[in-house]
């Protein structure tokens, strides 16, 4: 190792001084360090001011992204949070007190948070929020706006959180409590130990001095301020720390209100092992049920994505890569959100393009009067814009001309092709939802598949055509003409609520959607006449025919109730050449069924297709005609509007899709990493001794074996030559054959002297070494061969016992 060479000494950054020689270097540095380490793309010649501008947009973005998950998360959890709020505003209403118990208990409420413990610390801030808010949550069923009885103006909650790592006993679990409840700022609240008052910081008389100075500044109020001790991780709790907070609790239950709050992550067993039955039967429990971490995460991905409230959309292959990552580590929406971020950072910071990924986009952009030459060569070097280009070939050569050789027309038509992609985007989140619609409507398990799966369908261009969507159709067909017309009122009702059809674009009948809603709402009025007129020509045809099936249902019921009473009566076999019936003989037991029963039987089971022939013949084929048209008219609705976003030009701008960088990124590699530390451990240490020297061309990595290495890297070298079974005491001999190269080097008069049995590998000479010896060279060799094994390269084997087994092949 080189001298001074140290993985530990302490870095310290000066910034350089501001004079008038670098005064513009120095402002260059600061721009660098204030736009969080964007830097101008060079192969682009950007602009200093597309740098800021690609910042910005990277911030505006983000936040925005941000701010949509917030909301998701409290929308998804309102319910919950609701019940928690009304539970503490009743915890000390004079109705919960009045009830006569033998011992008061402490209320407490049980929250079932989840498995995903990195998201308990934004979920529990969350539930603090709510608590300390003066309004309780807006819930969205009429059952908790019933519960909530209390007056939200009147209620005065304080909330203090305790987590396991900050409290190791219960000294330091009082402590953590105190501080967060003396820290609050509150109008005419005395903290004890500002007075001068000699107690410990974990002292309980602290905390109840502070209480009733804040009960005396609210004595105009009924009702008392409530401590909510929020216990966030309860399983990683010391057991003996939670039974005497919970008894010193309930003991100041009488001069304190407190309400205790518990996080569990797994079930009410961890409650029952945590805390005896002592301190158990001091808890009035209630449980509460937060939303899981899998159903947030679909609800994020709709909001964002399948319904495009963000600027930036993700591809299929990095959307997959963030599920993926989710399902299969640790089900945080907290590491998804990083992962995200990441994804906006990347594609704001390397992509010359993304000034033009903006919402806003427009002809009086900015960012338009930003573009160089270099942004132009990129935008038509993108495949979906080549793409375009061919297909005006034909139809426009004047545009397609134009768009290759005029800059300033290329920027021109650019927010156009960006505007068809936002109303693609908008078409998209309709269609889609009305397609999750139709699905809801069937009861078949088959047909249970969630957004995301049919999002992912989308995404790769397979929706529209999948047999998924074409079994849906072929059930829409098979409607009977009652559930069609009800199907057809509701697809249209579902189109008059789409936001697109209720804008102005629709009131000018110049949108998409408005054309697709004019046509849906033609079917609608040509089936309600075609029915109309057919059940009026078929009121008194029907009744009649009911009444011949129930006649008919009558007789055959008799005629088989005939034919059992002669057969039990006989037990003489009917002749099988009749032509007029035959027999079925089952444990003696002879049943006849006659011709005529069949033909009953047929009538019934054409049951079913009565409706459509009492129809008249010209009425029938208007009906028929008008299926097929509904079935062509989704089938139409599906294909175009849920067609694969590769086909609309410049989405490379508004979509990111390098799932490569992600992986590098999120995705742990310690194989690599470890046989890149052993094959080349000069890119982790710092030091001249372990590089191979200058023009060496090395076939493999024994060749690059050096005695100055570490003994591990020396083995692995070695290890890499070997086969299945490795010798260990040729790896022995192998391993001091090069110490004694490395002391031959600093020693060359010395000569080898050769071995006197011939055929036998000779072996290092460590008697004539005078820093080395055996036992010495053996240590290290069964110290590198142990970390080997530790790693998972070798293990024992019992078919040969002075033999190692390899367990790994290939070098990555």
């Amino acid at each position: 190792m080189d001298e001074y060479d140290s993985l530990t000494d302490a870095v310290f950054f000066v910034p350089p001084s501001i004079n008038a020689k670098g005064k513009g270097r120095a402002n260059q540095q600061s721009s660098h360090f204030r736009l969080d380490g964007f830097q101008q793309l060079k192969d682009v010649k950007e602009k200093w001011e597309g740098t800021e501008l690609r910042h910005e947009l990277f911030k505006k973005e983000w936040d925005y992204i941000s701010l949509r998950i917030e909301e998701v998360m409290l929308n998804m959890n309102t319910i919950a949070l609701s019940a928690i709020y009304n539970f503490v505003q009743s915890a000390y209403t004079p109705e919960a007190t009045r009830a006569i118990k033998p011992i008061q208990e402490l209320p407490a409420g049980i929250v079932f948070a989840g498995i995903n413990v990195p998201d308990h610390d934004l979920l529990f801030q969350q539930i603090a929020n709510t608590l300390s808010s003066p309004t309780p949550p807006k819930a969205h069923t009429d059952d908790m706006k019933a519960e909530s009885t209390i007056s939200a103006a009147s209620s005065s909650n304080y909330v203090a959180i305790l987590q396991s790592k900050d409290c190791f006993h219960l000294k330091s679990a009082l402590k953590s409590m105190i501080e967060q409840f003396l820290s609050l700022e509150i109008e005419g609240a005395v903290n004890p130990f500002e007075e001068g008052a000699r107690l410990q910081h974990y002292d309980m008389i602290a905390l109840e001095r502070w209480y009733r100075s804040i009960c005396k500044q609210l004595e105009e109020q009924e009702k008392k301020p409530t401590l909510v001790v929020i216990i966030q991780d309860f399983e990683s709790f010391d057991h003996d720390t939670l039974q005497d907070l919970v008894t010193i609790c309930s003991n100041y239950q009488d001069r304190i209100q407190f309400v205790l709050l518990m996080g569990l992550a797994t079930s009410m067993d961890a409650l029952h092992q945590g805390l005896p039955k002592s301190a158990l039967s001091l808890l009035q429990t209630r449980k509460f049920q937060m939303q899981q971490s899998n159903e947030c995460l679909t609800a994020i991905v709709e909001d964002l994505f399948i319904h495009a409230n963000v600027g930036l959309m993700v591809g299929p292959l990095p959307l997959k890569q963030l599920i993926d990552q989710f399902m299969h580590y640790n089900f945080s929406v907290g590491g998804f959100v990083s992962n995200l971020k990441y994804i906006v950072m990347h594609h704001y910071y390397a992509n010359p393009l993304s000034i033009l990924c903006d919402r806003s986009l427009s002809p009086e952009s900015p960012a338009l009067d930003l573009l160089e030459e270099g942004h132009f060569d990129h935008l038509r070097m993108l495949p979906s814009f080549q793409r375009y280009v061919e297909s005006k070939v034909e139809s426009d050569p004047q545009l397609a001309e134009m768009l290759i050789l005029d800059n300033e027309f290329l920027a021109q038509h650019v927010p156009e092709l960006a505007e068809d992609i936002r109303e693609y985007h908008r078409n998209f989140s309709i269609v889609f939802d009305f397609l999750w619609w139709v699905q809801s409507r069937f009861s078949i398990s088959i047909l249970k598949k969630s957004k995301r799966v049919l999002y992912f369908m989308a995404l790769d261009g397979v929706l529209a055509e999948s047999s998924h969507v074409t079994f849906l159709l072929s059930l829409i067909r098979k409607m009977n003409s009652n559930d069609m017309m009800l199907f057809v009122e509701e697809w249209l009702q579902y189109f008059r609520n789409s936001e697109i059809c209720q804008s102005d674009s629709a009131s000018d009948l110049d949108g998409i959607m408005a054309q697709e809603l004019l046509t849906v709402q033609s079917i609608r009025d040509r089936m309600a006449a075609l029915l109309d007129v057919v059940s009026e020509d078929s009121v008194t045809s029907s009744s009649e025919i009911e009444d011949n099936d129930k006649e008919e249902d009558d007789e055959s019921q008799i005629k088989v109730a005939q034919s059992g009473n002669e057969a039990s009566s006989s037990l003489v076999p009917a002749p099988l050449s009749s032509s007029n019936s035959f027999t079925f003989v089952k444990k003696r037991k002879l049943v006849s069924v006659n011709a005529n029963d069949t033909e009953g039987r047929q009538t019934r089971i054409a049951k079913k297709t009565r409706e459509t022939a009492r129809m008249p013949k010209g009425a029938l084929g208007a009906y028929t005609l008008l299926v097929k048209e509904i079935d062509e008219t989704l089938a139409r609705l599906f294909k175009t509007y849920l067609a694969c976003h590769t086909k609309l030009p410049l989405y490379e701008i508004f979509y990111y899709s390098q799932v490569t960088i992600q992986q590098k990124a999120f995705l742990p590699q310690p194989r690599a990493s470890v046989q890149t530390a052993l094959g080349q451990p000069e890119q982790y240490l710092n030091c001249n001794c372990c590089h191979p020297p200058q023009g060496a061309h090395a076939t493999s990595l024994a060749d690059m074996v050096l005695p100055t290495q570490h003994d591990t890297c020396i083995l692995y070298k070695l290890y890499v030559e070997c086969g299945r079974m490795i010798n260990m005491y040729d790896w022995f001999s192998a391993f001091g054959m090069i110490l004694e190269r490395g002391l031959e080097s600093t020693s060359p008069k010395e000569v080898k002297r050769p071995s006197k049995k011939k055929g036998r590998q000779q072996e290092p000479d460590f008697e004539r070494q005078g820093g080395l010896d055996q036992k010495e060279v053996q240590a290290r060799f069964i110290s590198g061969v142990a970390e080997l094994q530790f790693m998972g390269f070798i293990k024992p084997t019992n078919r040969k016992t002075d033999h190692v087994q390899r367990l790994t092949w290939g070098n990555i």
